[in-house]
């Protein structure tokens, strides 16, 4: 039998009527047909007879044989029948999937256990409900019209994500397939659904997080994110970027990154960064960068990349800009600050001196002489005191301009502090022509300067000349002679010019009286440790205090630490001094620890000198051991003067210091070196700002730019902020808008004795 027939056949077979049709016709043919064939083929009658027999025996067995066959095939349809619904039971039953056969009003007509367990229902339960009680209401208009399109046969399926309710009273998300089975006596709907909980807290969590880094990524107002493609095309541009570079975000989305901001030199660089970047998936150095803006001006930018390369998708490249226009303008600031005067714009002590080493360096080397002129303005102190800081503010303006006039290009004029001046000589060819030069800039100072606010004043200045070779070999006594022939001048009546001669070493002589009184005063414990509070802006609350060194002698009186210290470090009892300083102010602090005192920190003063000395390091150690002080509570104040000495050993001092848990802070800040090479290598915890930057604000604009650019600076670097000699109100104020940390200064205490400082506390 040909393949094509056989299941037509198996068709034929299924059906009874085609086996009666079959029996019928095979009897009728042969009743009609049998006795005919029988009366031709045998003549004799017997043999008839008998042969009559035979046929109905034969048909009897042929009849049974063709029962037999149908019966067997009708048999074996069953079975095949009873597999088939088995393995539909089996498939129904235990499927992966949720599978429901739901009526054509939603009635559940049957269930699988998947389904039952997803909603939580039993099967009995599920099929005394209808699909409508178990959805999500938000979601049921769009099931329910979806299922109409399917009864009304415009579609043959349908596919949604929906909502259940469960019978905990839980949602449950399912991707649902629906299909419609059409019978002529019945029609239903096949559902099968499928658990997408977490497949949807997944896309949610990623939605959430993709929506907190385009919230973040748009409204972080100084860092400037580009999205952008392999070729340039941006498809990112959030509003920093607008704001840095002017191009508005429907401007910038679909151009080109390299007709944006690329400057044109910069083009073909960038063009190679984007394809390599592209192409390995790695992200190019970060670096600084000048970038170009909508209207042509330049921007300078600290600029890194990110790449994402996902599969089968074109890798995007974030570039993520910093702009570093206030960085570059407090850097400047600070920059100039390390050698600059803030007030007249000329060069400040640090930068004159070391004009002065290399003015002797040079006349030694030719043989020949150079000379300094310290000048003073007599009675500055009134105008301040009369008129105010902003008036003496003013009036040194006036005389630097003055001054200027005076001098030669060659001539180096620099504000030394306060209310002097220096000028350098680098080469001259007698003590004549620089006393020449103090008299053209005394003559230059004659006419009276008028102030803002309408006020006259004359002023005159004390001049005091020395000479390299004649008088100083260094820039140090060079500059020591000339002071001491201005104070000369000083002394005499002011207004005049003095040159340095032996017969000054009549001070000299007070000198040594004035050090051995010292040493005698550092023996016999005649010096006092005053303590000034230090105040936390925010809470208020002293939080620590500064140690003043103070010395009244009996016969001499008050002597001012101004005169002393520097007496000290120049007869080398500074390192004495300072190692007195420190366990006297610990064992102080141990006192007030034990009596119950809330511990704060204590502020001792170390000078340069004394880190030029290894012995700094262990006498550290023994004060700590000896007065078992917390280190965390003593912070040590070095001047920027002591950057200027052996930079390695004054580095790994520090390092090691803060290694024993003590902390660092720079005193006077702005007034020396300022170098932020320097300071970014310093493990400081604090950064002082100098009374002279505070006392003139809010009135003085220069100041309050300088310390705005300081706490900024130091914030930027993680250090804390304090500010020195803060008096009234309106600096206290300022100083906390600014979010400088911490102050001191008249405005809250004077430095005190210990029992007055006691006092204050416990108040």
């Amino acid at each position: 039998m040909t393949p094509v027939w056989k299941p037509r056949l198996q068709f034929l077979l299924q059906h009874p009527w085609f086996g009666a049709l079959v029996y019928f016709l095979f009897g009728l043919l042969w009743i009609t047909c049998s006795d005919k064939i029988l009366a031709w083929l045998v003549n004799d009658s017997s043999l008839l007879t008998q042969y009559q027999s035979y046929k109905g025996y034969f048909y009897v067995s042929l009849t049974a044989l063709l029962a037999w066959f149908l019966l067997k095939q009708k048999q074996h349809i069953a079975r095949s029948l009873n597999q088939s619904e088995q393995a539909f039971i089996d498939t129904f039953s235990h499927a992966a999937a949720g599978i429901a056969h739901v009526s054509m009003d939603g009635r559940f007509l049957r269930v699988n256990q998947v389904l039952c367990r997803m909603l939580g229902y039993t099967e009995a339960e599920l099929i005394r409900m209808n699909f409508q009680q178990l959805t999500f209401p938000a979601d049921l208009d769009t099931d329910i019209a979806m299922l109409r399109q399917l009864k009304n046969g415009q579609i043959d399926n349908y596919e949604l994500e929906k909502r259940y309710i469960c019978k905990d009273g839980k949602v449950l998300w399912a991707h649902l397939s629906v299909a419609m089975i059409r019978t002529p006596a019945f029609s239903y709907f096949i559902s099968v659904i499928h658990n997408i909980n977490e497949q949807k807290q997944v896309q949610q969590q990623l939605a959430q997080s993709e929506l907190r880094f385009r919230t973040l990524l748009d409204n972080t107002p100084q860092i400037a994110v580009q999205g952008y493609y392999a070729d340039g095309s941006t498809f990112y541009w959030n509003k920093a970027s607008e704001l840095i570079y002017g191009y508005s975000r429907e401007e910038a989305i679909g151009k080109n990154l390299l007709e944006l901001i690329i400057p044109a030199p910069m083009k073909p660089l960038v063009a190679e960064a984007m394809t390599q970047m592209a192409q390995t998936g790695t992200s190019i150095p970060s670096e600084e960068l000048v970038l170009q803006r909508k209207d042509g001006s330049m921007v300078s930018v600290f600029s890194g990349h990110a790449v994402v390369k996902l599969p089968e998708m074109e890798p995007q490249i974030f570039c993520i800009d910093v702009d570093l226009t206030e960085h570059k303008k407090q850097a400047a600031a600070l920059a100039f600050l390390s050698d600059f005067d803030a007030v007249t714009q000329l060069p400040n002590r640090q930068h004159f001196t070391r004009c002065v080493d290399k003015a002797i360096a040079r006349a030694q080397q030719q043989e020949q002489q150079c000379a300094v002129l310290l000048m003073d303005l007599d009675n500055f102190k009134d105008i301040n005191d009369s008129f105010g800081h902003s008036a003496g503010d003013q009036l040194l303006m006036q005389v630097s301009q003055r001054l200027q006039q005076g001098c030669d290009s060659q001539h180096v004029l620099a504000r030394l502090g306060g209310d002097e001046f220096g000028v350098l000589l680098p080469v001259v060819q007698s003590d004549a022509e620089a006393a020449t030069l103090a008299t053209l800039l005394m003559k230059q100072l004659q006419q009276p300067c008028m102030l803002n606010n309408g006020a006259e004043v004359n002023t005159a200045v004390s001049v005091g000349i020395s000479l390299y070779p004649d008088h100083a070999t260094n820039s140090e006594d060079l500059l020591r002679a000339a002071d001491a022939a201005m104070y000369k001048v000083k002394g005499e009546g002011r207004n005049h010019i003095a040159l340095y001669t032996d017969a000054l070493t009549a001070q000299a002589k007070q000198r040594v009286v004035l050090e051995a009184r010292l040493r005698q005063a550092i023996k016999n414990n005649i010096l006092q440790c005053y303590y000034q509070p230090q105040i936390d802006i925010v809470s208020d609350k002293v939080v620590g205090a500064e140690v003043l060194l103070r010395w009244h002698d009996d016969e001499l009186g008050v002597i001012t630490p101004s005169v002393f210290i520097p007496l000290a470090e120049g007869c080398g009892l500074i390192h004495d001094l300072g190692a007195w300083v420190l366990r006297q102010s610990l064992r102080q602090l141990k006192h007030w620890l034990d009596q119950g005192m809330a511990p704060f920190s204590l502020a001792v003063n170390v000078s340069a000198q004394q880190f030029s000395k290894d012995q700094l390091l262990e006498e550290l150690k023994l004060a700590l051991a000896e007065t078992a002080v917390p280190p965390e509570l003593l912070e040590l104040e070095v001047t920027e003067s002591v950057l200027m000495t052996d930079e390695e050993r004054v580095i790994a001092t520090m390092h090691q210091i803060k290694a024993l848990g003590v902390r660092l802070a720079i005193d006077d800040f702005g007034t020396g070196y300022s170098s932020l090479s320097y300071l970014t290598r310093l493990p400081l915890d604090v950064l002082k700002i100098d009374r002279r930057f505070i006392e003139h604000i809010p009135q003085a604009k220069d100041d309050k730019q300088i310390a705005t650019a300081i706490i900024a600076l130091a914030h930027t670097m993680n250090f804390k902020v304090l500010a020195e000699g803060v008096e009234t109100a309106e600096q206290l104020a300022f100083l906390r808008q600014q979010g400088c940390d911490f102050y001191q200064g008249y405005y809250f205490s004077k430095a005190i004795p210990a029992s007055e400082f006691t006092a204050l506390i416990q108040r």
